[in-house]
């Protein structure tokens, strides 16, 4: 009785404060003398100051905040089941963020992985990968963790198989080096239309309905205090919009460019930008206020170059990085050390400097891409390191030692330095370089969660009625496979709950 009376009490001081919207207009309470008190009243007084009253325009079984990967694939098995699923988004297109990602998904044991003669068990690739996050301490829920990761295989099948998501042939990169974990978007790295676009329409022809332009705001409750829908502002039009739901799945992703979030939470990252604009926390706030419990919201975010998809460039051909002065800092076969060594190092930017190897290799069509989109940032073609070198504004001799150092790695077999192991090769004429700053990317902390992934609060009970998935959640991965195979066990768990 304690735990609902505290809960009573914390849903009366968020509706009192508009955080949290009663659709009575009041919520049922303890009278002193220990009965119910009524919560049908809907009179001027049990209207919070300038909020408008509750009037529901729409009704859906399954309402989704947020269109990015992890709430497009928590539709799937509610969409697929017979359930009416409607998807919201702020912005006036979907996709999020996960649209503009550099589409990297580390997935093991697909169809497409197979099909190519690669062999994996997600299973036991759970097993090796258990380890390191009790290593790390990350072991709130493991079992939840576990059904993340194995249903990223399964996600990835069935995007494939049964809405015409497009994967690049794994017989593109898997012979030239390149990690054979990693399945890319239909043209290669960025190239997320190929996945997005199929799974939103896929869902459309099985009857989900999407929704644009309209910004989650509130929870709305019954005169018990239960999630029965939510409130949108309409940011064309400036007005509020009501929407009941069965059922409500917050899929709003992080909070890396809510500077005041990122300030209480992490003020070590507090003067690097965001690398995007619209990962804004709101979902973390409407959580919040309706008694869910924030988790590892203290976690570093990943830090990342703001041109990313060039970071990633060094998983698929070599590439030397070197600091503003011309001298090689880090290993260049992973997208994140980059950014999180040049900031330990107060470099302030950095040099990606590739070949066309990198130019005429598996991800080709990125590179061009990024070669003309951001002609400010390249330097090249270069006939020799002394050109490169003086287009880069950094000492010759400084450059050619850097290389020196670098090609007698390759010549060892080992970089003794750096420890790289993919694509430790020599590069050649002509030269090109792309000038990188750093920036905070996705965050890691978020919301306490069951194993179901209904959201809870601060005893550890479940909130009726409302899930989390994807960025939201406190660290589900931050990454599109993650985040995919939480929006998976959100569907799932939204089914089984709709069934009950």
């Amino acid at each position: 009785m304690k735990a609902s009376m505290d809960r009573r009490s914390f849903l009366k001081a968020a509706i009192a404060s508009g955080a949290v919207i009663a659709a009575s207009g009041t919520l049922a309470g303890c009278s002193p003398s220990g009965n119910a008190a009524s919560g049908s009243s809907s009179n001027a007084s049990g209207q919070v100051a300038g909020t408008a009253p509750v009037s529901f325009s729409e009704e859906t079984d399954v309402l989704i905040l947020g269109t990015g990967i992890a709430g497009m694939s928590a539709a799937m098995d509610p969409v697929e089941a017979g359930y009416r699923v409607m998807l919201v988004d702020k912005l006036e297109r979907v996709g999020g963020e996960s649209f503009i990602a550099c589409g990297v998904m580390n997935v093991t044991g697909s169809k497409m992985q197979k099909d190519a003669g690669i062999e994996g068990d997600p299973e036991e690739k759970w097993k090796a990968y258990q380890p390191v996050l009790e290593e790390k301490g990350e072991t709130d829920d493991m079992d939840y963790k576990h059904n993340v990761y194995v249903y990223q295989t399964e996600w990835a099948d069935r995007v494939a198989a049964d809405y015409g998501a497009v994967f690049q042939p794994i017989t593109d990169y898997m012979d030239t080096g390149a990690p054979t974990s990693m399945l890319l978007p239909g043209n290669g790295i960025g190239d997320m239309q190929a996945v997005l676009t199929p799974l939103q329409k896929g869902l459309e022809e099985k009857g989900a309905t999407y929704k644009l332009n309209l910004r989650a705001t509130n929870f709305i409750v019954d005169g018990d205090g239960t999630p029965i829908g939510v409130r949108f502002n309409d940011e064309k039009n400036d007005k509020p919009v009501d929407i009941r739901a069965k059922k409500i799945v917050v899929a709003t992703g992080g909070f890396s460019c809510n500077q005041e979030m990122v300030s209480a939470y992490l003020p070590s990252q507090a003067r690097l930008g965001p690398l995007t604009v619209n990962s804004m926390g709101e979902g973390h706030q409407m959580c919040k206020a309706l008694g869910g419990e924030y988790a590892h919201m203290d976690m570093e975010a990943n830090r990342m170059s703001d041109l990313a998809q060039v970071t990633v460039w060094g998983y698929f051909s070599p590439q030397v990085q070197v600091t503003p002065q011309g001298r090689r800092f880090i290993k260049e076969d992973q997208s994140h050390d980059s950014p999180d060594a040049a900031v330990e190092l107060g470099l302030g930017y950095w040099w990606t400097v590739f070949d066309d190897q990198t130019v005429n290799g598996s991800q080709k069509w990125n590179v061009e891409m990024n070669m003309k989109n951001n002609a400010d940032r390249l330097v090249g073609p270069c006939d020799s390191l002394d050109e490169l070198a003086a287009a880069m504004d950094i000492p010759a001799s400084t450059l050619k030692e850097t290389f020196a150092s670098y090609d007698a790695s390759v010549a060892a077999g080992e970089d003794a330095e750096f420890g790289k192991k993919l694509f430790l090769n020599s590069l050649s004429a002509p030269y090109y370089a792309m000038k990188h700053f750093p920036y905070r990317y996705k965050t890691h902390g978020g919301m306490k969660i069951a194993t179901d992934s209904q959201l809870t609060d601060k005893d550890g009970a479940p909130i009726p009625n409302v899930y989390c998935c994807g960025s939201t959640v406190a660290d589900s991965g931050s990454d599109l496979a993650p985040n995919a195979g939480s929006g998976l066990v959100t569907g799932k768990a939204v089914v089984a709950a709709l069934k009950a």
